[in-house]
């Protein structure tokens, strides 16, 4: 048998929202390297977030507890367009990770990486 709902009617009791877990977030503290990556993500726009889709992370530690964003772009393209993104990608390092200082874009070219490093103020470092 068929239940009809009533659109008007907002007390209907299928909809228990009173469950907090519902709507809990889990503390950056708790979340694994994966999950915060994942949060990283979701801060860009689609288009930015399909570039991203192709691109390898890995966050290289340093030895004063600090570390590097090294993003593996598949191409120049990719790099180039991400690198006009230089401040969202800082901000969203930010509300990640707390002890990552600096970002890289970098693309494989002859089987040598080729990386463009940043600081936290998307500043671009020389070596």
């Amino acid at each position: 048998m068929l239940k009809m709902i009533d659109p008007y009617d907002f007390e209907d009791d299928n909809f228990d929202f009173e469950d907090e877990e519902l709507f809990k977030i889990k503390p950056i503290s708790q979340m694994t390297e994966g999950e915060k990556l994942q949060r990283f993500k979701r801060f860009f726009d689609s288009s930015s977030r399909a570039m991203l889709q192709d691109c390898l992370f890995r966050i290289v530690d340093e030895e004063d507890g600090t570390g590097t964003l090294e993003i593996l772009c598949p191409n120049e393209v990719v790099r180039q367009r991400l690198s006009k993104k230089k401040r969202k990608i800082t901000n969203n390092i930010n509300t990640c990770w707390s002890h990552i200082r600096w970002f890289s874009l970098c693309v494989q070219q002859d089987n040598e990486l080729h990386c463009h490093k940043f600081t936290r103020n998307g500043d671009l470092m020389t070596s």
